[in-house]
């Protein structure tokens, strides 16, 4: 798959409400969006959004657009202002993923590869990858996210696909 990158990041004026943070990362985490936006429009509704709700990239068939610097934190994991996920973490949304189909397939594919080369920049292996589900909020309760790979039962196959992508990297 290819995708073109796009630097679209918040105003550092937002930095208070979406990252208020300096952040050493630790791990990726992924999320499907539970939409059918692009990522240049799901980055666009973040910029916009009065809530504290953030995310460093959003990952459509033909963009991976990043909103926030890895060295600062998101609020994409449900785990509270001191949990590791949004503490400790970054946040990948997939775009696409409501209806699925040939945009989401690509969407993904398109994930599975900036997740690799993330991952080779920072030195890491598969086991830094997170899924929302991962992180237990304040409840002690789990979001069913990323809701398609989970219900589709592919986050083996998933994770894989990564670990074999990050190998080529590697071993080209």
């Amino acid at each position: 798959m290819s995708y073109t990158i796009i630097n679209n990041y918040i105003s550092e004026s937002l930095y208070k409400l979406k990252a208020p943070y300096n952040m050493t990362p630790e791990y990726i985490t992924l999320h499907n969006t539970f939409n059918d936006a692009t990522a240049i429009n799901e980055i666009a509704f973040m910029h916009r959004n009065p809530e504290p709700v953030s995310y460093h990239v959003a990952i459509d068939n033909k963009h991976a657009v990043q909103a926030i610097p890895f060295k600062r934190n998101g609020f994409h994991a449900g785990d509270g202002t001191t949990g590791p996920g949004n503490r400790k973490s970054i946040g990948i949304e997939i775009c696409y993923s409501k209806s699925g189909g040939p945009k989401y397939i690509n969407a993904e594919e398109n994930a599975i590869e900036y997740v690799a080369h993330v991952l080779k920049q920072y030195g890491w292996g598969i086991e830094r990858v997170k899924w929302h589900y991962d992180w237990i909020n304040s409840k002690g309760q789990r979001k069913n996210c990323p809701h398609r790979i989970l219900d589709e039962g592919r986050g083996k196959l998933v994770k894989g696909r990564i670990a074999s992508k990050l190998k080529e990297l590697y071993n080209p």
